[in-house]
């Protein structure tokens, strides 16, 4: 085992141990003098989210549900051959029909399930990483419950989405991989499931590599320069453009393609939107020789099919990416 290695093992027991967490709470109550933090969600003082807005996330977080009917831009679903899919509660293709591919969802994006993501995924409230990792491990685990209930071990790959290099150099932290690597620290997540950060975002040289360039390649370069006006999310963009913004973006690197041939993923992301990002992340893991079957996110702009509304509690819906 190398120095590396060790060292972080020893961080690992450290962080995680009962004391630490009293320790650090006793820090975070002093830092709080200092340098007060607000509730991201109702501006009360002393934590991002306060006891109130915090039950609040947990009861629109509790009841994970299916959220790829409203996603426009999501892929079909293409089953492995006798591995996968085994659970009546997972779709399959009827003949000539489109089966878009299973999301499943730990919330509403709306009210303080929104203000958290956002909160920890743009304006570095990093101490919110354990109420969105609970929302995330409850999805997960509702979605490997077919597989455990009919006694076969969910032997998947967690594939996160990947964040783009200068949106991570600018958080200082990648949002989804922090939350799944906090899961797996703790062993919280599914049993025989493990996690795989293999898909990367397409560089503008390896573009270049691939064939002749193109109006797309020349915008990623411009892109990697942070010029001709390339910066930006994909908010506010419609499903369309969404589309073209990723197509094309994400591959698994060759030196990690065969962890992955032949292995049923699950791609995890943070916000459900149209669709579009989880479609290039399956993109990608497919061309590598991956089945996936199917997608976990925090939270889904639209709420479940059968309802059609956002729980009162949860106020007004805000669009987000995903």
């Amino acid at each position: 085992m190398s120095v590396k290695a060790v060292l972080v093992d020893a961080m690992d027991r450290v962080v995680l141990a009962p004391s630490w967490r009293v320790f650090a709470g006793a820090v975070g109550s002093f830092w709080s003098l200092i340098l007060p933090t607000a509730c991201v969600r109702c501006g009360a003082w002393d934590r991002s989210l306060c006891l109130a807005c915090l039950e609040d996330f947990r009861r629109a977080t509790v009841h994970p549900f299916r959220a790829e009917g409203d996603a426009g831009s999501l892929p079909e679903i293409v089953p492995p051959p006798g591995v996968g899919l085994r659970s009546s509660a997972l779709p399959t293709n009827g003949p000539g029909e489109f089966v878009p591919l299973p999301v499943t969802a730990a919330g509403v994006y709306a009210g303080s399930v929104a203000s958290a993501v956002l909160a920890f995924k743009n304006h570095g409230h990093t101490d919110l990483e354990r109420p969105l990792a609970a929302a995330l491990a409850g999805a997960l685990h509702v979605a490997c419950a077919a597989e455990a209930e009919a006694g076969i071990t969910c032997n998947y790959l967690l594939v996160p989405v990947p964040g783009r290099p200068g949106s991570i150099r600018r958080r200082g932290y990648d949002p989804v991989g922090l939350v799944l690597q906090f899961l797996s620290k703790r062993g919280e997540l599914p049993a025989g499931t493990g996690v795989f950060a293999g898909v990367r975002p397409r560089t503008a040289w390896l573009g270049m590599a691939a064939g002749p360039p193109s109006q797309e390649l020349w915008r990623r370069v411009a892109a990697s320069f942070g010029i001709m006006g390339s910066r930006g999310g994909q908010k506010g963009l419609g499903r369309r453009g969404r589309q073209r913004r990723v197509a094309g973006s994400m591959a698994v690197p060759s030196r990690t393609v065969a962890r992955v041939q032949g292995r049923a993923c699950l791609v995890i992301d943070d916000v459900l939107t149209t669709g579009s990002t989880v479609a290039e992340v399956t993109r990608a893991l497919r061309e590598a020789g991956a089945y996936v079957v199917g997608a976990v996110v925090i939270a889904a702009t639209s709420p479940p099919s059968a309802t059609k509304s956002v729980p009162p509690h949860q106020g007004k819906k805000r669009r987000g990416e995903g």
